[in-house]
């Protein structure tokens, strides 16, 4: 896929492994445009005199002061593009804590309080991005809507099972199909409807009344470039050249427990031990 770039481009966010993925492409990044990017601390240094900026912050993958500084950095870039630019964004898992934008008049103490009374009673990603979407500037395709009328490419990796776009690092570029009605389930689910701020509930009955409705993405590319499926794909094709019999055992495996390939009935899709050596791949 070739694109053409306009002046403006967001390269967001690389953490992990990412950091090799933003060495590789930093010489065409150098080249033409000015660029963001925005990475956890620690992950990259830039040449001297180099006009891609680089924002740090989201230490410990908790959103911080430094994680909003850059966030509001990267707003206003989008905000600033015309129909005749191209925004290329790269997503990556952990961009939720990298992209923190809370809805005025939340702040980010009392968003940061509310998701972690929600992950310490059990709440799951997708619950704790439907709550973070639905009060953030950014998230649930806020990005994608502040660079409207500029074209929006997202080159996605993803770190979630089934790859819903909607859900990794909180689709920043992605419309959210939640509702108000969806976030108040999911706090009274856990018992802590008494506990939301009053600003909270503001930004929240401000959504529930916003005669527009949800806003739409339709100048928005979004590609999964990256993710288990196609790891185990790849992996499965080198396997095989090797020789091995290869059988992707499951794409889908989350939490703790016996893998899926040290079972003793390895061998009962065959009914027998396969011919050649046999090689199990799942992620």
């Amino acid at each position: 896929m070739e694109l053409l770039l306009s002046q403006s481009c967001i390269w967001w966010p690389m953490v992990g492994e990412g950091r090799t993925v933003i060495s590789c492409g930093i010489k065409t990044m150098e080249r033409s445009g000015n660029y963001l990017i925005w990475l956890q601390k620690g992950e990259m240094l830039l040449k001297p005199h180099s006009h891609v900026q680089v924002f740090e912050g989201a230490e410990d993958n908790l959103p911080d002061r430094d994680a909003l500084r850059a966030a509001l950095a990267i707003r206003q870039l989008a905000e600033g593009l015309t129909a005749d630019d191209l925004l290329l964004v790269l997503i990556s898992g952990g961009g939720s804590a990298l992209l923190p934008a809370p809805i005025p008049p939340v702040t980010l103490e009392e968003k940061q309080t509310l998701t972690r009374l929600l992950a310490a009673r059990g709440a799951t990603i997708q619950e704790l991005n439907t709550i973070r979407k639905a009060l953030s500037q950014l998230k649930g395709g806020g990005l994608a809507q502040a660079a409207y009328p500029a074209q929006v490419v997202s080159l996605i990796l993803s770190d979630v099972v089934g790859d819903p776009v909607e859900v990794i690092a909180s689709g920043p570029t992605v419309a959210s199909s939640h509702s108000v009605q969806d976030c108040l389930h999911i706090v009274n689910r856990y018992g802590l409807r008494a506990a939301l701020p009053r600003s909270v509930k503001t930004v929240l009955s401000r959504a529930d009344s916003d005669p527009h409705g949800p806003h739409s993405c339709g100048h928005v590319l979004n590609v999964i470039i990256g993710s288990n499926v196609l790891a185990l794909a790849e992996a499965q094709r080198q396997a095989e050249a090797l020789g091995y019999q290869a059988v992707v055992l499951s794409a889908a495996m989350q939490g703790w427990g016996t893998p899926a390939a040290h079972r003793d009935d390895r061998y009962q899709c065959h009914g027998h031990p396969p011919l050649v050596p046999a090689a199990s791949v799942m992620a």
